[in-house]
């Protein structure tokens, strides 16, 4: 397997990991309600965790996974038509283009890594994770004549976070009314 994660994304979610573990000593030490101090830290924790740390592509022989923001979706191989790059990476499948969270712009510095591969990480931009991508992706089969009589299903499958939309929607407002109490 392969995964495709960006760096830098990470790094910013662990910058914010460190700062909201600072917030917490700091907000007791200025003499507000004990309780309170920690919720903003867990609301800055769990959305650094979410929204930088969590999105990848997952590359296999059968599918490609897209884990996102807001959901997972699992996409066999020959459901995949395309791979552009025009805005950063977007996949083309036979539901439509899938515009994704992880490179969003074709600037974005990305990190792949292959199981099993001593050496770490390779580092690669839009361009090279996209083509890793498309090495994956099948050639349209010729048809020669009629449809084949039986068809074997080829799905894509979404699995929607909704606990994680809304334990941040949840943490944020909980977040605020403590920040506006300390």
């Amino acid at each position: 397997m392969t995964t495709i994660l960006a760096p830098g994304m990470r790094l910013l979610a662990v910058v914010l990991w460190v700062a909201a573990a600072a917030l917490v000593p700091l907000a007791l030490l200025s003499g507000g309600t004990a309780w309170l101090a920690p919720v903003p830290s867990i609301c800055i924790a769990f959305i650094a965790w979410a929204v930088l740390w969590r999105p990848r592509f997952e590359l296999t022989d059968e599918h490609l996974r897209i884990v996102d923001v807001r959901r997972t979706s699992t996409y066999t191989w020959r459901r995949v038509t395309e791979v552009r790059t025009k805005y950063g990476i977007e996949i083309v499948t036979s539901e439509g283009v899938r515009r994704t969270w992880l490179a969003t712009r074709r600037s974005a510095r990305l990190a792949a890594v292959v199981d099993g591969r001593p050496g770490g990480a390779d580092r690669v931009d839009v361009d090279a994770a996209a083509e890793r991508i498309r090495a994956f992706v099948p050639e349209p089969p010729a048809q020669d004549g009629p449809p084949p009589a039986t068809v074997t299903a080829a799905p894509i499958t979404h699995r929607v976070h909704g606990w994680t939309i809304l334990a941040i929607v949840v943490l944020a407002f909980v977040a605020t009314l403590a920040a506006a109490q300390l």
